[in-house]
């Protein structure tokens, strides 16, 4: 199917935007597929000296500028423009300006308007070009990197995919929409790449393209091979700089420094910001941000016109902290481009924090929204003050900083905060000091979202992050993570979803030695979750096997051990041997779960059948023996809960409350479910049991005032004034209905702790909302006495 993209640019700092294929090309990995920089300075798109030469022109259309030899429109003048611009020659752009004022065709006055800065006119004149000479692969894949410059993903990849409709070995739209594939990290665009350098071993962009996904896993061999085979080829300047940027960040992650490929790069252009800005490219995605900052400042030096070093340096001095510097980057990389949704959706987003409070004491710094922050902040410093204890004895790492924990009340713009892009797939993220993370408004605990252990999570990662200098691998930092939430955090528990258990009856696990590869470029949809869980257990195995096998590794990390080394160094096993064991350590575990997986599922049917019948007694039935064939499964779908509530539905009280209590035991946190064991605690007067799971849904589900004005009222019961009073407070934060009696209640716990005079003035609050409030009188003229 032909299609003609037909619409202008748009762009604007109102309302959330996200780019078609929410992933943005660089410029500095865009010039791996497309010759040309982008001067982003926009000229008046105007006609050609023979006007009417433009509406007749039948000379076929569009040209492939990989290279410009045998090309249809083939131009020296285009060619010499070119040339310029390649070396940062000042001249070149009254040299596309003059080609604009004498040039007829459509094609190479695209390309002149688009160096020149002018997209919009740039798109119109691809499209009559395409309109006199349609079908043309070449121009078709000019016009798809137009739009990936531009940030519209989705109409490049619909042209790239054109192109190959009319020719499928066509290099240049296969290498673009490779690109568009690796910026996604699908491993789709392996094949693309494999596709050109079957045919053409020396293809430039094909071997870049190939070098940048070795080097995003860490292999700096690899890419250096793919990378020095051209060195000796003939090359276009654009190809060379772009070799010589991915030559010094392979340096920058072999930690060769300073990298000879800069000065080479810059002796050829000295403009050619994107020696510094590859590096950094390669530094964001390994976590390494003030690495990053500190190139992206000399990438921004060098071409103060580099929009995408702008807004990436702006993203990542956020991540550091650095506010107001973020935002002067922010807004002179929109100054000159402003369709980037990343630094539009993230410069709303600053100006949102202004309903924010920002709490700091020597450990903390917490951002947390107005209408939260006296609810949340206990709570928060509570959790960083116990992870930081447990976790600097643990790891034998203490922090030297504070830590910063920003909470977001909606989750797109937790993502915006991270990616600069709504609609990402994760709940948490760590940049070094700094946690960004969905608050417990942004998703339900009855969805499944346990904010507690989502920020023990991240809170780990503040602790392998730092005491790594961040250059711990992804698998080993993740597994940390799940494994401190497995055995030591807020909702402890030993379970993992079926989709593990099926991924391992498939044989689909990693070995260690590529397991960083499951987290970036998953194979199958749920192959990023499956490295989390295995990456957990596997942090879990070495915990229970190997004495200070965690520490040593994190250590080992920190001294810029490879994973590879890092598991010889700590375990004195080879990666290998460590997958061997691991693997026979997964068999005793989960095989014989494994193997009944089908019979599990039948249970776990014909239970929900019976439930949706009301044969309750068949449902318990059934429940019980899934549960029997899997006691630690806990998620949203745990047959514990369903037999719970078919008990609850037959009488049977004594089943349900067996149910809730094994589901607790086992760390399950279904709201529903704590509350009513709470409940049930309570009325069969095992008041301390009724607190610990009532304390737990305080927590889970903090913005509800029921939850602390019951927990409240069972410590004042139990005579635990001081924990009382601190969910008193929270009630009153929430603003509640009552909030008479709520100042009443948290005066009562005040004058059991003898703060005699904020018990006072907490009554007289009572009193002026309720001034005939009888308990708050009588309180107040003992209180007198």
């Amino acid at each position: 199917m032909k299609i003609s993209p037909s619409f202008s640019f748009q762009h604007g700092r109102s309302g959330l935007h996200a780019m078609h294929g929410l992933y943005r090309i660089s410029s500095a990995l865009l010039l791996l597929i497309a010759p040309f920089g982008m001067t982003n300075e926009a000229v008046v798109d105007a006609p050609p000296a023979n006007a009417a030469a433009e509406t007749t022109n039948e000379r076929p259309a569009g040209t492939n500028l990989e290279t410009l030899s045998g090309s249809a429109t083939k131009s020296a003048s285009l060619e010499h423009c070119q040339a310029l611009h390649d070396t940062g020659d000042p001249t070149a752009k009254n040299c596309y300006l003059e080609l604009l004022r004498i040039e007829h065709d459509d094609a190479v006055r695209a390309e002149a308007l688009w160096r020149t800065g002018n997209t919009n006119a740039a798109n119109r004149a691809f499209r009559r070009a395409n309109q006199i000479g349609p079908g043309n692969p070449d121009l078709l894949t000019r016009w798809g990197l137009l739009f990936i410059e531009v940030h519209q993903a989705a109409d490049a990849e619909a042209l790239f995919k054109e192109a190959l409709t009319i020719d499928p070995l066509h290099s240049a739209a296969l290498l673009g929409h490779a690109e568009l594939l690796a910026r996604r990290f699908e491993g789709r665009a392996q094949g693309l790449i494999a596709a050109v350098l079957t045919r053409e071993p020396n293809h430039p962009r094909a071997n870049m393209l190939l070098s940048r996904q070795h080097l995003e896993v860490g292999d700096v061999e690899a890419a250096r091979a793919a990378l020095t085979r051209l060195l000796d080829k003939p090359l276009t300047t654009v190809d060379r700089l772009n070799v010589y940027a991915l030559l010094a960040a392979a340096d920058h992650m072999g930690g060769e420094l300073p990298s000879p490929w800069t000065g080479k790069a810059l002796e050829l252009n000295p403009a050619f910001g994107d020696i510094y800005s590859v590096p950094a490219y390669f530094y964001i995605i390994t976590r390494r941000y003030t690495e990053a900052v500190a190139l992206l400042e000399k990438a921004t030096q060098t071409n103060p016109d580099h929009w995408l070093a702008h807004a990436d340096l702006g993203i990542n001095l956020l991540r550091l902290n650095r506010f107001d510097e973020a935002r002067e980057h922010l807004e002179h990389a929109y100054s000159g481009d402003p369709y980037n949704a990343e630094v539009i959706n993230t410069l709303r987003l600053l100006d949102s924090l202004s309903n924010f409070d920002t709490i700091s004491s020597s450990n903390l710094v917490m951002r947390l929204h107005k209408s939260e922050s006296a609810v949340l902040a206990p709570y928060v410093r509570e959790f960083v003050s116990e992870a930081e204890g447990a976790m600097a004895a643990r790891y034998r790492y203490k922090l030297e900083r504070p830590v910063v924990i920003e909470l977001y009340q909606h989750h797109d713009d937790f993502a915006v905060r991270t990616a600069g892009l709504p609609g990402l797939g994760i709940l948490g993220a760590t940049f070094g000091d700094v946690v960004v993370m969905d608050g417990p408004s942004a998703k339900t605990a009855a969805e499944g979202f346990d904010w507690v252990s989502a920020l023990w999570h991240e809170l780990v990662h503040v602790v392998t992050l730092n005491a790594t200098n961040n250059l711990v691998s992804r698998w080993f930092a993740e597994g940390v993570s799940v494994f401190e939430e497995w055995r030591y955090g807020p909702s402890p528990n030993d379970s993992v979803p079926y989709s593990f258990l099926e991924a391992m009856a498939d044989d689909r696990l990693l070995p260690v030695a590529d397991l960083d590869e499951g987290f970036i470029r998953p194979r199958y949809p749920e192959q990023i979750s499956v490295s989390y869980l295995q990456s957990g257990l596997l942090c879990l195995f070495i915990a229970d096997n190997f004495d200070n096998g965690l520490v040593d590794i994190l250590e080992a990390y920190g001294n810029g051990a490879t994973t590879v080394e890092a598991i010889e160094q700590a375990l004195a096993l080879t990666p290998a041997e460590l997958d061997e064991a691991f693997a026979a350590y997964l068999e005793e575990r989960f095989g014989q779960l494994v193997s009944g997986l089908e019979d599990l599922r039948k249970s776990n049917l014909a239970a929900a059948a019976a439930f949706k019948a009301e044969r309750w007694i068949d449902a318990i039935t059934s429940a019980e023996k899934a549960i029997s064939l899997y006691p630690e499964y806990i998620g949203p779908d745990s047959a514990y809960l369903l037999m719970a509530s078919a008990a609850e539905h037959g009488k049977i009280p004594d089943k349900a409350m067996s149910a809730l209590t094994r589901y607790w035991q086992a760390g399950g946190r279904n709201p529903t479910a704590l509350d009513n064991l709470a409940r049930a605690y309570h009325d069969a007067a095992n008041l301390d049991e009724a607190i610990a799971v009532q304390r737990v849904l305080a927590r889970a589900v903090p913005l509800t005032t029921v939850h602390h004005a019951t927990l409240g009222d069972w410590l004042s019961s139990a005579g635990r004034h001081a924990e009382a009073q601190t969910e008193y407070r929270s009630v009153l934060a929430l603003e509640p209905y009552d909030k008479a009696s709520a100042h009443f209640k948290l005066a009562g716990a005040l004058h059991q702790l003898n703060q005699i005079e904020e018990a006072r003035r907490q009554l007289l609050y009572a009193l002026e909302i309720a001034p005939r409030f009888r308990p708050a009188l009588l309180l107040l003229v003992e209180i007198n006495r």
